[in-house]
């Protein structure tokens, strides 16, 4: 795809991170209208303003929650995807297990098109302490490569920075009244952390417990391309969208991922002669889901 072709999506949250709960809501409240981000009463149905209504449908979007079912009238319905959506509804409605998460993440992180500045954040911006300043400066310059736009999309590439730092980072306010939660459950995959200085930042390195491996071979899985059986540990580490990126991980923790893969008989490694090559016992994304939540909901 040349640069003339590429679309690009920049503040189409309306400044809005996810909030605690509005993807639950979202899915909830297609049940029982399947248009309702297009209807009049969408802001007393979803109890939200106009601009956060706009805001969840787009998060339900980016995270592939649910697909736009274009039809012949001026309204779209949305219904939820069959791989990804439908299975959230199935064994995790309310979101309540991170791994939820960590897919919802994956989606929105990977998709240049639909949610730019995550996608370049977690792929082009490879440093670990940052101020938003030089995160906004490294988005910019990686637009006008990508869009020849970057400059003139400034002001929008900062104000999505800024949503997507709060998003990621936990927050000290004291929360009395739950419907005003500001706090994202995001802050909970522990990506991003605040730095030691005003205004500083860190990439962090996800604990071991919080990422659970089912959802590394999910991305792993995910990235493998059509017809191939391997991929080799360079392309995991370094690879837009693999799990080296989209995770934070360095080479030590993928490959502690990759022996308790291996030990559980997803995945096979030869490590021989240099190679470094993990062959995947392919499961379908579906597949790979439903052995999490099923094995979740044994061990609960």
């Amino acid at each position: 795809m040349n640069i003339e072709e590429m679309k690009y999506k920049i503040k189409g949250n309306e400044s809005f991170g996810i909030r605690e709960g509005w993807l639950a809501k979202g899915l909830f409240a297609l049940d029982d209208n399947s248009y309702i981000f297009s209807d009049e009463y969408a802001m007393d149905s979803l109890g939200v303003g106009s601009k956060m209504v706009k805001s969840i449908k787009y998060w339900l979007l980016a995270s592939h929650l649910v697909e736009e079912r274009r039809e012949k009238n001026s309204k779209h319905s949305l219904v939820p995807t069959p791989y990804f959506g439908e299975v959230v509804k199935r064994y995790d409605p309310y979101f309540e297990d991170i791994f939820t998460l960590w897919i919802v993440h994956y989606y929105i992180t990977a998709d240049i098109e639909f949610n730019t500045v995550w996608n370049l954040f977690f792929n082009r911006f490879n440093v670990t302490d940052f101020v938003k300043g030089s995160m906004v400066d490294k988005i910019v310059n990686e637009c006008s490569k990508i869009y020849n736009k970057g400059n003139e999309l400034y002001n929008a590439i900062d104000s999505d920075c800024n949503v997507l730092l709060k998003m990621y980072t936990s927050s000290d306010e004291i929360i009395v009244d739950p419907d005003e939660n500001l706090i994202s459950p995001f802050s909970e995959l522990g990506l991003i952390a605040k730095g030691a200085e005003r205004s500083s930042y860190m990439k962090v390195r996800p604990l071991y417990s919080k990422l659970d491996r089912l959802a590394v071979l999910y991305v792993m899985t995910k990235n493998l391309p059509e017809g191939k059986k391997g991929v080799d540990i360079d392309t995991l580490l370094t690879q837009d969208n693999n799990v080296g990126k989209i995770f934070n991980l360095d080479r030590n923790r993928i490959n502690e991922y990759l022996d308790r893969l291996r030990q559980e008989g997803y995945i096979e490694l030869n490590r021989t002669a240099g190679l470094d090559m993990v062959y995947i016992n392919k499961l379908s994304l579906t597949e790979i889901l439903e052995t999490y939540y099923m094995q979740n909901e044994a061990e609960v």
